[in-house]
């Protein structure tokens, strides 16, 4: 026999075994009946029940864990409310204290002002009186000499008594501060 032949047979005999399978599993299928029903699960009933009850259980995990997580946000959201009121008063604390140290400020600075306008006004009374005083046996350049050096000297004692007074508004400003 030659190799195309034995390949015919060989073929044949492989579809004929083939048929005789299906055939087989055919009759025992539809002998069996139309239902399904009489399959039982590979690992029994018991793991069934217990793949149901193990989904229960994580279903109620997840409920239990969302409702915690709801809760939690909920008191977060009051804490942040309650912090922002607290934040939003101390503000207005802050804001109305910083009115009152400005208004002292300003009042100090005032007075300051006040006092070095009184001070220059009565050094400039001082050398007038002076230069009026000497100027009776002067010539005129020394008159002008003793009144610019009276001048100068009340212009010093001004500004030394506006310093002291900016000095004292800075102090009590600080003082307020703390």
């Amino acid at each position: 026999m030659n190799n195309f032949t034995k390949s015919i047979v060989y073929s044949g005999v492989v579809l004929a075994a083939g048929l005789v399978a299906i055939f087989a599993i055919y009759n025992n299928v539809s002998n069996t009946g139309t239902d399904v029903s009489y399959i039982e699960p590979a690992a029994g009933s018991e793991a069934a029940s217990a793949m149901q009850d193990g989904f229960s259980n994580i279903s109620d995990s997840i409920q239990q864990i969302s409702e915690d997580a709801s809760n939690a946000m909920t008191e977060a959201a009051d804490d942040a409310a309650a912090m922002a009121e607290d934040t939003a008063e101390a503000a207005h604390d802050m804001a109305v204290e910083a009115d009152d140290m400005a208004s002292e400020a300003m009042d100090a600075a005032e007075e300051a002002a006040s006092d070095a306008a009184d001070a220059v006004e009565g050094a400039v009374e001082d050398a007038a009186e002076a230069a009026t005083e000497d100027a009776s046996g002067m010539t005129a350049d020394e008159a002008v000499q003793e009144a610019t050096d009276a001048a100068h000297d009340a212009a010093g004692e001004a500004a030394d008594t506006a310093e002291d007074a900016a000095h004292d508004a800075a102090d009590h400003m600080e003082e307020m501060a703390h």
